[in-house]
């Protein structure tokens, strides 16, 4: 069985509010310096699972997948679907 709209509606609530709490918790680790300068990568690479969260959600909510895949800027999610396509 496929999820329906409403199910994926929900599973992009959700990505969404996790990308929220993870940046949440990332400016809460950049407030303090010496974690900054000890952990710079790895606060990147928090953020940058937030965004990807984040694209992947609008991505669920979208009308139009197509357009929502092309109005993504992040190249990491645009080409996990390029590789699907191919």
């Amino acid at each position: 069985m496929q999820p329906d709209r409403a199910q994926l509606d929900v599973i992009a609530l959700e990505l969404a509010a996790l990308a929220a709490d993870i940046e949440t918790l990332g400016a809460e680790l950049c407030a303090d310096p010496a974690v900054v300068s000890k952990h710079a990568t790895s606060l990147q690479a928090v953020d940058l699972i937030g965004q990807r969260q984040r694209a992947l959600a609008e991505m669920l909510r979208a009308e139009k997948f197509d357009d929502a895949l092309g109005a993504c800027n992040l190249g990491q999610v645009v080409e996990l679907f390029a590789r699907r396509s191919a």
